[in-house]
C-alpha cells in the first residue's frame, strides 16, 4: 500500500504492484543516501526538507523523453501529465479484474460512471487471458473438419 497526500483532496491509501513498490524503495534508498532522513521521497536537491515540485519533475521527464526518443504506439513522442499515471493505474486495476465500484473508490471518484475510460486491456493481456478458450475453440473446429476432404486440410496447415 502507498499513502498519497493529494493537495486538492485528502490523504488516502492505494494498493500498488510489487514492481512499483521496488521502484519506490529504490527511490527512498537513493534519497536517504544522498540527503539523509527526509520527509519526502522525491526532494528538492537544493532544499531537501522540501518536496520536488511538479514542474521540476515534468521538466526532467520531458528531457528524458526527448533524449531517449520515447514514443507511443503511433510513433509520437510521449507527453507528460500526472493524469497519464492515473490513467495507467486505472487500466492496471481493470486488468486485475476489480469491480467498477472498487476502481472508482481507489481512483477517488464518487461515482462509477468514469470507470469506463479505464476499461481497456492491453493486447498482450487479452491474448494471455483468452489463449485457453481460443485453443479449445480451434480444437472443436479441427474435430468438426475431420473427414471433410483435402481442400479443408489447408486450414490445419495454416495454423
Amino acid at each position: 500500500m502507498i499513502e498519497i497526500y493529494q493537495v486538492k483532496t485528502k490523504r488516502y491509501k492505494k494498493p500498488i504492484s510489487k514492481d512499483l513498490a521496488k521502484l519506490i524503495q529504490c527511490s527512498i534508498r537513493y534519497t536517504q543516501e544522498k540527503f539523509g532522513e527526509t520527509k519526502y521521497i522525491f526532494v528538492n536537491e537544493k532544499e531537501p526538507d522540501r518536496s520536488l515540485q511538479y514542474m521540476t519533475i515534468k521538466s526532467k521527464v520531458m528531457s528524458m523523453i526527448q533524449e531517449k526518443q520515447l514514443k507511443d504506439d503511433n510513433g509520437r513522442l510521449f507527453g507528460f501529465g500526472t493524469h497519464m499515471f492515473r490513467h495507467y493505474y486505472g487500466v492496471k486495476l481493470t486488468e486485475m479484474h476489480l469491480d467498477d465500484w472498487t476502481i472508482a473508490r481507489l481512483l477517488g471518484h464518487k461515482r462509477v460512471s468514469s470507470v469506463k475510460h479505464y476499461r481497456k486491456m492491453s493486447n498482450q493481456q487479452m491474448a494471455d487471458e483468452t489463449r485457453e478458450v481460443r485453443q479449445m475453440m480451434s480444437d472443436i473446429i479441427y474435430k468438426s473438419l475431420a473427414g471433410w476432404g483435402e481442400e479443408y486440410e489447408q486450414i490445419r496447415q495454416d495454423d
